[in-house]
């Protein structure tokens, strides 16, 4: 039984949330062509996916109602961590919301990093961060990656897991890969090495390939597989989970 669930959000996390929104190729290839500037480059995408954001419904959402499920089913002194790789806050501003709406404004017992959505390739939240990751591309390569509070914060708390939710990353880009090679870096001295990974995607193919990533970066680690929609699974209560987390049935599984 884990007493904390660390848990990684990708794109498809986003997408699940209504954000669909993806940059434009020709936005891509006119950066690699220096016929724009990077800091150009990220003030559009910044002001399209906040104007994006506008767009989608505040509450429900499949984020409030994972945020509901962990306020009434997490075990007796379990706790949750939120990271993400997207840019968005979409899970910031729900969990803002969620915490306003039930917790008078209080973060919750059962997140350890309080109201807190830890972001490890920047965000376009509004507002002055001092300690925020820099805002990374997908065009970039791992090695741009520098030291920051944030960044560093949210590999420690992957690190030191041993149960990890991954909903909806694929690992493809650069920038990801290069997180896998952080971890795989760690994987003999630390916890993350002997992990459990439940691994959330709808499209069984990506669902495969992300699985053997995985498995080839940290080969003692154990894990599920959950070839579903992100909202559907919250919606099922999330079984494989039960007894590593959350209250219920324990599952077992290895990571092959």
């Amino acid at each position: 039984m884990s007493q904390g669930c660390t848990w990684l959000f990708g794109r498809g996390a986003s997408i699940a949330n209504g954000l669909k929104w993806e940059v434009p190729q020709d936005w891509k290839e006119d950066l690699i062509a220096e016929r724009i500037t990077r800091e150009a480059h990220v003030r559009m995408i910044t002001g399209r996916l906040r104007q994006e954001m506008m767009r989608i419904t505040e509450y429900p959402t499949p984020y409030t109602r994972l945020l509901d499920t962990m306020a009434s089913s997490t075990l007796d002194g379990g706790h949750h961590r939120l990271i993400t790789t997207n840019w968005d806050y979409l899970l910031q501003r729900d969990l803002n919301n969620w915490i306003n709406a039930n917790n008078q404004g209080c973060a919750p017992r059962f997140l350890s990093t309080h109201g807190t959505v830890y972001h490890l390739n920047g965000s376009v939240e509004p507002g002055d961060f001092q300690n925020r990751s820099p805002f990374l591309l997908e065009t970039d390569s791992a090695s741009v990656r520098n030291k920051t509070y944030e960044a560093n914060k949210a590999l420690n708390y992957l690190l030191w897991s041993n149960l990890i939710v991954i909903v909806g990353m694929s690992f493809e880009c650069d920038m990801d890969r290069g997180l896998l090679a952080t971890l795989r870096a760690h994987e003999d001295d630390l916890p993350i090495g002997s992990a459990l990974f439940v691994v959330v995607e709808p499209n069984r193919e990506i669902l495969g390939t992300t699985y053997k990533k995985l498995g080839y970066c940290l080969p003692r680690a154990n894990g599920i597989r959950v070839n579903a929609y992100f909202a559907e699974w919250i919606d099922s209560g999330m079984p494989e989970l039960e007894q590593e987390i959350f209250v219920g049935e324990r599952h077992d599984a290895r990571l092959v």
